[in-house]
């Protein structure tokens, strides 16, 4: 790739670890003659608004240095500009689960050598009211975590994926009551009590389970999860498989294109682990193959093996 890539580096990316991955992205780079401009910025507007500058700029491509939330901070830059640019990815962060389904390096080094000769490949994008997300959007639960570690990282209490773990017990004993949603999908309709609703675009939900019933990318369908209420003890054992990401009964799964969860009341949301301002009424949609991201040239045309499951009816 002989024109120059903007790297958007998150500074708090993985507890801080943009200090040392910076000039290991920079070596590489440099022995590979490849151009390239860097820009530090922290927090969701300012990252985007730095991905947005730069695509409209002309960069060919605008690389996210981190990890989830700088992913969905770059991707959200780039469409609001129309899309223009290529995203790239250097998984820095804490849990990178986007790019664990993607046929990317996991290493920082060897991440960055696959810019050198990556090209753009097309992959569905969802958007959850006027916010891109690339993997994952959540009502509930996940989403009261994703703020709550965000707090705590804001407090630099903790670091890395301790921060997640912390904030998943403090909601555990909250004592919070359940969600009462009524979500609508083009075909479906669900009515009831739940700890959490997430809509998933891309193939990996938590740290080790593809998302279900098939996990894709390039389908141009999302997949919904509705984790319905249980009693106390069953719950608090149902929150703690929620935390090790482990299969859970009470699950009703779909497929859609759309859909609109209404809640009883003003509820935490996120995407991409992004918190999102409190709201009542959430309406996602899948952006069929709207966006292009930078992959190595022997993974093209990429078609991941996929696992099909029945849906769950409701």
């Amino acid at each position: 790739m002989a024109q120059p890539l903007l790297l958007v580096a998150n500074p708090y990316a993985g507890g801080g670890r943009i200090a040392e991955v910076l000039p290991v992205i920079t070596r590489v780079l440099r022995s590979r003659g490849v151009p390239y401009e860097v820009q530090e910025a922290a927090g969701f507007d300012a990252l985007a608004e730095v991905a947005e500058r730069g695509s409209r700029a002309g960069f060919p491509a605008v690389v996210a240095v981190g990890g989830d939330g700088t992913v969905n901070a770059v991707v959200n830059g780039v469409l609001r500009a129309g899309g223009r640019s290529a995203v790239g990815i250097v998984p820095a962060g804490t849990a990178n689960e986007f790019v664990r389904g993607l046929p990317l390096p996991r290493s920082v080094q060897r991440a960055t050598q696959a810019l050198v000769h990556a090209q753009p490949a097309d992959f569905d994008v969802a958007e959850a009211n006027g916010r891109f997300f690339a993997n994952v959007f959540g009502v509930g639960f996940d989403a009261r975590v994703a703020v709550g570690a965000n707090r705590l990282r804001d407090r630099r209490i903790l670091r890395g994926r301790a921060v997640y773990f912390l904030a998943s017990l403090l909601e555990l004993v909250s004592g919070r009551e359940a969600l009462e949603v009524e979500v609508t999908t083009e075909s479906e309709r669900f009515t009831g009590r739940v700890l959490l609703v997430a809509v998933v675009n891309g193939r990996m939900y938590g740290e080790r389970v593809p998302s279900l019933p098939t996990p894709s990318l390039r389908d141009g369908l999302l997949d919904l999860y509705i984790i319905q209420e249980m009693r106390r003890m069953r719950s608090f054992n149902a929150a703690l498989k929620m935390i090790r990401r482990s299969p859970i009964p009470e699950i009703v799964i779909q497929r859609c294109r759309e859909v609109t969860v209404q809640a009883d009341r003003e509820v935490e949301t996120h995407v991409d682990g992004n918190p999102m301002v409190r709201t009542r009424t959430i309406r996602a949609r899948v952006l069929p193959r709207a966006l292009r991201i930078l992959l190595p040239p022997e993974s093209l045309p990429w078609k991941p093996a996929e696992r099909v499951l029945d849906a769950v009816p409701w």
